[in-house]
């Protein structure tokens, strides 16, 4: 007996799902042979567990092929009975073609004495409507024999799918229920965000989305889903401790670095991960954008899981199944970044306290109002207790950067030669709401200890001496200028040339083992693999 299954529910990982197919058999008391098919040709078929009630004892379960299942059951391949089908349509189509060019070879009376006037004009009035017609069949038989391929080619592809072969023992005869479960390997979800900001006065509203997808060769037609945060997995190998050993060492000076901030290298690294997603169209002001209803969170025994409020379809290789997850407003700092030494723009950003943020990494889509910003990067389970978001570029504030005239002088008595160098910042607000800004620039640092740097004029900056990066926090009024001024005298070996340059900033990237993309937290952003 030939059972089939119908998916209901599928528990979905970062990179695989489990697939849940209930069905019904008739058992008979005794012993049963029973085929179960459901398993697709991309499923784990070691995977696969079959549910079914107290009185039902399992003999024997074993995957086996569909033609094994022909051999028992003593039938032929559907494939192959639509093959024949195929055969008999081509020999129809040849047939006909056959007979168009009769007709037409016919209707040449060339070199032909034997055919009256008459006859000719019978023969070629009638010729018309017999080819006219022969097309027409033409044209009917090859509609049936491109239904008969689509038809023969989805036979095999469920041909190949694996069948369940169980041999049951049932104390009474009946329609019993039962439930086939098993892994999908071409499967997975990741996360996008949607971060909102309105005001410098206002939380960020964050809302959490799902792309869902899965390429089994089949659709999911209203299905419960449920997401998890991880993936199923067992080590191996257990972890180990090797002896600690300890030693006399120097201690080195620990450098401060500087907060990271999500624009330009950055950025770019940060768009190399990325999904790209659709800009949604600006609402009319009576009008709202689009929610579906949120998913139902609970924390499982190692991961987080999101109950999708709502059956669904989860259509078979589509990015287009989306759901929204959860939603939440986080606190934040605004203020605007500039580096007028580096980047010519100003960066409005948010900081954000790494704890309050509850999600895994992921991209974010940046709403300034409800107008698309771009997308950044967020990664809370990066070793830092705040995040720096890129909210996008910021024109409110004009900021202008001068340098003065290196002024150069030799100084016999220590046989040195002395440069100083000034810069100043201006900074101008052009709207009507005052504004916090960041500036950075920045002395050189020296590699020799021939090279002496005196720092003369900061205008209340804060000096890194290990990095030599120096930031002003200002809050520019209205209309109301405001300028910083950086002033340092460098002194080195007369004889010697004094060379700058720009030392590479050195980023450690993980990369995923599966997809190949970076990797910065516990699981891979785009395939869902989990990072050890």
């Amino acid at each position: 007996m030939l059972t089939t299954t119908k998916v209901t529910e599928v528990q979905v990982y970062r990179s695989s799902a489990t697939v849940i197919r209930p069905g019904e058999m008739t058992l008979t008391a005794g012993k049963n042979l029973v085929y179960i098919v459901g398993m697709t040709g991309t499923a784990d078929s070691g995977s696969f567990r079959l549910k079914f009630p107290e009185k039902i004892r399992v003999i024997n379960l074993q995957i086996v092929d569909q033609e094994d299942v022909n051999k028992v059951n003593d039938t032929k391949k559907a494939s192959e009975q639509l093959q024949r089908q195929l055969d008999e349509l081509e020999f129809r189509i040849v047939t006909c073609n056959t007979m168009l060019e009769l007709r037409r070879k016919n209707s040449d009376f060339t070199g032909r004495s034997n055919v009256t006037t008459e006859e000719q004009e019978n023969l070629l009035a009638a010729l018309p409507e017999q080819l006219l017609q022969l097309h027409r069949e033409i044209d009917q038989l090859n509609e049936k024999k491109a239904e008969l391929e689509k038809k023969t080619e989805e036979a095999e592809k469920e041909e190949d799918k694996p069948v369940i072969m169980a041999e049951l023992q049932a104390e009474e005869g009946g329609t019993i229920p039962f439930i086939l479960q098993y892994q999908e390997q071409n499967s997975g979800w990741r996360p996008k965000y949607e971060v909102q900001y309105k005001d410098d006065r206002s939380p960020l509203e964050v809302r959490m989305k799902a792309m869902i997808l899965q390429s089994s060769g089949e659709d999911w037609k209203q299905v419960k889903v449920t997401l998890y945060t991880g993936n199923p997995s067992v080590s191996n190998e257990l972890p180990s401790m090797s002896a600690l050993e300890l030693s006399l060492y120097e201690p080195q000076k620990t450098r401060v670095r500087a907060k990271g901030m999500m624009m330009g290298a950055a950025r770019a690294v940060a768009d190399d991960m990325c999904v790209e997603e659709e800009c949604a169209d600006n609402a009319a002001p009576e009008m709202l954008f689009s929610m579906m209803d949120e998913a139902e969170v609970s924390e499982e025994e190692t991961m987080k899981s999101y109950v999708l409020p709502n059956a669904r379809d989860i259509l078979n290789d589509t990015e287009g199944n989306v759901a929204d997850l959860q939603s939440f407003t986080v606190k934040a700092n605004y203020h605007v970044l500039s580096i007028p030494s580096i980047d010519p723009h100003n960066y409005l950003t948010a900081e954000i306290a790494a704890k309050d943020w509850p999600l895994p990494p992921a991209t974010a889509a940046i709403y300034l109002g409800d107008t698309y910003a771009g997308d950044v990067y967020v990664d809370p389970e990066r070793d830092t207790d705040l995040l720096t978001l890129s909210l996008g570029q910021d024109e409110r504030l004009t900021v202008v950067r001068t340098e003065s005239p290196k002024q150069t002088q030799d100084v016999f008595l220590k046989n040195a030669r002395k440069e100083t160098r000034g810069i100043e910042i201006r900074v101008v607000n052009k709207f009507s709401d005052k504004v916090k800004l960041l500036v950075k620039d920045q002395v050189p640092v020296s590699t020799d200890k021939s090279i002496d740097i005196d720092v003369t004029e900061l205008s209340e900056g804060v000096l890194d001496a290990d990095s030599g990066e120096v930031c002003w926090e200002l809050t520019a009024e209205p209309d109301q200028p405001v300028s910083v001024r950086l002033e340092y005298k460098i002194s080195w070996p007369k004889d010697k040339r004094l060379e700058e340059h720009r030392k590479e900033m050195k980023v450690k990237h993980r990369f995923c083992s599966e997809c190949g993309s970076i990797v910065t937290g516990r699981f891979c952003p785009e395939c869902g693999k989990s990072i050890v």
